[in-house]
């Protein structure tokens, strides 16, 4: 990836999404994707909720990306192709290198996506700052086909409905919503050596996610964490798929783990 400051990246991005807008406007078959919408809107809501899109698997970028809107406001597949190859074209004339396209078109559509869902929504689905909690975010979990409980520290244990149980936990004193994925050692007796060396060869094939060992009372634990702000309002669709993508890669750095070095799930 090219080095580039915040304000150029910002610049060129937001040239990309003018060229990309007007694009598509000018496709009859194609501008309903943007019924009701208008630039800035675009714009700032990436800025907003850019943060939200979780990184995913290499192979995601390389292959057909789904749309991530409600069913109900979803366009024809060939017809959001023909949108994400726009999207990837004018990032190229705007000067994004051909390697950073994939990447970074996959990650600004999935925020488009979440415009448009807000423009179509009969209620208001970003939650405001102030009114973020624990108990906010666990019932939300659960009244979305997935299970989860507060614990007697406050955090919330999110269990069935993901693909590996973790723990969310909001952050009041700096705004955060912070997920934390722990696999425990089979045994207090598993070496740290050899939890490392799995540990490196999972952050060798999982890159979307960073991992790490640490000790904890009862042995060594293989951990991930990732954060993100909610200051300017907590979008619920982007914390319930950032939710499931995380525990996914969670799930997948603890199939690698053919030595049986790890407990495999907690309930």
């Amino acid at each position: 990836m090219v080095e580039r400051t915040e304000s150029e990246l910002k610049e060129k991005l937001e040239y990309a999404l003018q060229l990309f807008y007007d694009d598509v406007l000018e496709k009859k078959d194609l501008r309903h994707f943007f019924f009701g919408m208008d630039l800035k809107r675009i714009i700032e809501d990436y800025h907003l909720y850019k943060h939200f899109v979780m990184a995913k698997p290499e192979r995601y970028y390389k292959e057909m990306v789904m749309q991530t809107s409600p069913s109900e406001i979803q366009v024809k597949a060939p017809q959001f192709e023909e949108v994400l190859i726009s999207l990837q074209a004018n990032m190229k004339i705007a000067g994004f290198l051909k390697t950073e396209i994939p990447k970074m078109s996959v990650h600004v559509i999935e925020v488009i996506e979440e415009t448009r869902a807000q423009k179509s929504d009969a209620e208001v689905k970003v939650w405001k700052p102030l009114e973020v909690t624990n108990q906010m975010v666990c019932d939300f979990y659960n009244r979305s086909r997935t299970d989860a409980r507060l614990e007697k520290n406050g955090d919330i244990y999110a269990s069935r409905g993901f693909m590996y149980p973790f723990w969310p936990r909001v952050a009041l004193d700096t705004k955060q919503i912070i997920f934390i994925g722990q696999a425990f050692a089979a045994s207090s007796f598993t070496p740290l050596t050899e939890l490392q060396a799995l540990c490196d060869q999972i952050n060798e094939k999982v890159t979307q996610q960073t991992f790490s060992v640490r000790e904890g009372p009862n042995g060594a634990v293989l951990f991930a964490r990732h954060a993100f702000s909610y200051a300017n309002g907590l979008p619920v669709r982007l914390l319930l798929r950032g939710a499931k993508q995380f525990a996914a890669s969670f799930e997948a750095a603890v199939t690698m783990d053919t030595n049986q070095l790890l407990v495999k799930k907690t309930t």
